[in-house]
């Protein structure tokens, strides 16, 4: 099941990547222009750098069985959900043909990879929880 998770994981990290890639594509870095993103680079960074220590720490577990790393992959990877829940919350509003959200960087984003994106997420954080939790 272990695995299974870490699967899960890599692929949501690829898909992560690939918004990650059109986000700074279109400006997305450029955060002292206004109007370029409705996302802070704190939270796009901070959300990739936890998402990627949560990663390595599951990494970890699998290769020692030492059950605190799995508690930490645990507790990172929620905090990372929650990261990604704010920025889509920050997203949705400028979501859309027909929004008011200008032209910003995120605006370029393609609804089927946020949605890939979020429910491979949604899997990886069940995963994670189901695994640790069985291993109590």
């Amino acid at each position: 099941m272990g695995v299974l998770v870490l699967c899960a994981w890599l692929l949501t990290a690829g898909l992560g990547g690939y918004l990650a890639a059109v986000w700074i594509r279109h400006g997305g870095l450029r955060q002292r222009m206004p109007g370029v993103t409705r996302l802070p680079l704190w939270l796009v960074v901070g959300h990739v750098l936890l998402a990627v220590a949560g990663l390595a720490s599951w990494t970890a577990y699998l290769a020692g069985g030492v059950r605190s790393t799995a508690w930490a992959a645990c507790a990172v990877v929620l905090v990372v959900a929650t990261f990604g829940f704010m920025m889509l919350l920050r997203w949705m509003p400028s979501a859309g043909r027909h929004s008011r959200g200008g032209r910003t960087a995120e605006r370029h984003f393609p609804l089927t990879a946020v949605v890939a994106h979020g429910m491979c997420a949604g899997a990886t954080v069940l995963l994670v929880v189901l695994v640790v939790l069985r291993r109590m």
